[in-house]
């Protein structure tokens, strides 16, 4: 590691640098998140318009998660190789060429469009994590990430409430060619982003130049603790209730209650909306009581019955939506600053790559299963009682978590 030895001239504005540094690394993360979750508010569309089947459109889901599964490791290794400015020039090109392809509206273009945004996307995501603790080392990491986390969603969100209303008042073209002009925005911000990064580190705005982390590896993964493995099982379970089902939302909601797009699009985006918010706030709660496990008990505990009241009732389908924006605020708040409580240091990167992979396995497979079942049976609500069996598993593995860090001394429970 070659640390700056040299201080900054003027903390002011090295400060205000660091969240400009900030600022635009976030836009390009924020492009990509907005371009992954196009096709969920969309799928009414694409299904009537491009005559694709509900399996068809939930494949351009998951061929994103195939390089999650394959490639993030070998994304970390090329960081180190390249450098970060250059491996997120080289990353974030990839996944806005990706969106280009998605905009051609041809299904197999479309999809080795997807695949490659899936590998720009997912290292860049390892590179924007080298970048920010370059830039905020012991000053203010935390917050870095929560704001880049915030802005993140936000492309989650905006994608929800504006794409429908983009398709519907132009055409489905131009709201996927927006999408892809987004991300090349995302591209320029990014190279505007290395002119500053290299006027950060000529004025020693940053404390090092690079820093190798620890990485992925197979011998260490063999080593982690079963409590590990047991939240490893939750988080693909849990996750695996939620996105899939958000990729869904759209078009289940103009099946089951008639909406036109626009305004199920914007009902799918209240899980995102809430958790923009609340995810700050159940930290801060996590961070001050702990109680990590059992607030996973309780977030899992809150979504069982969501699903199932949505395809079985006539509840307000904002109620239990609700109900499932504040359970995926609670859980994660709670889940990923468990991990450095119940691994090594020197096992940290391990277990992210290995938590990482299995998350993705599950958001690979439950999109197909949803689109497979709308197929073959003609309506959603069976995928809704699946999606209510996984929060049942992972209740049942919050629950054994709690038992196993009982026992094993881990203190998750503890502030």
């Amino acid at each position: 590691m070659n640390y700056s030895t040299g201080k900054a001239t003027s903390p002011v504005k090295a400060y205000v640098t660091a969240y400009f540094a900030l600022f635009l690394i976030s836009l390009a993360a924020m492009a990509s998140y907005f371009a992954y979750d196009c096709i969920g508010p969309l799928t009414p569309l694409l299904k009537e318009q491009l005559h694709l089947s509900a399996t068809q459109v939930y494949w351009l889901y998951s061929i994103y998660s195939v390089p999650v599964i394959l490639f993030v490791v070998i994304g970390g290794v090329l960081a180190d190789k390249l450098g970060v400015k250059r491996a997120s020039i080289l990353f974030v090109a990839l996944f806005a060429f990706g969106t280009i392809l998605t905009a051609t509206k041809k299904f197999e273009i479309m999809l080795i469009g997807r695949f490659l945004f899936g590998i720009g996307a997912e290292c860049y995501y390892v590179v924007m994590n080298k970048i920010l603790a370059k830039w905020f080392k012991d000053k203010g990491l935390a917050l870095a990430f929560g704001v880049s986390l915030f802005l993140m969603r936000a492309g989650t969100y905006a994608a929800f409430f504006g794409l429908p209303w983009l398709a519907e008042n132009f055409t489905l073209s131009a709201a996927l060619w927006i999408v892809a002009g987004i991300n090349v925005a995302g591209l320029i911000a990014n190279i505007i982003y290395i002119f500053l990064d290299n006027y950060g580190e000529k004025k020693k705005y940053v404390s090092f130049v690079e820093q190798e982390e620890e990485t992925f590896k197979l011998r260490a993964a063999l080593k982690l603790p079963l409590a590990f493995w047991v939240i490893s099982l939750l988080c693909v379970t849990y996750y695996s209730a939620i996105f899939p089902f958000q990729a869904a939302a759209t078009d289940f909601f103009t099946e089951r209650y008639g909406m036109d797009t626009i305004s199920a699009g914007r009902l799918a985006g209240t899980i995102i909306l809430i958790s923009m918010f609340a995810t700050w706030i159940f930290g801060a709660i996590v961070d001050r009581i702990g109680k990590r496990a059992t607030m996973m008990i309780i977030g899992s505990l809150a979504m069982i019955p969501c699903h199932v009241s949505m395809a079985y009732t006539n509840i307000n389908p904002w109620i239990p939506m609700v109900i499932l924006g504040l359970s995926f605020s609670l859980v994660p708040a709670a889940l990923w600053p468990a991990l450095p409580l119940m691994v090594k240091q020197n096992q940290l990167g391990t277990a992210y790559g290995v938590i990482g992979m299995i998350q993705n396995v599950g958001l690979f497979f439950f999109p197909l299963a949803v689109g497979a079942i709308r197929d073959s049976m003609g309506s959603y609500k069976p995928a809704m009682i699946m999606f209510a069996g996984l929060g049942v598993l992972g209740l049942v593995f919050a629950v054994w978590l709690k038992i196993v860090e009982a026992k094993g001394g881990h203190y998750l429970e503890k502030a």
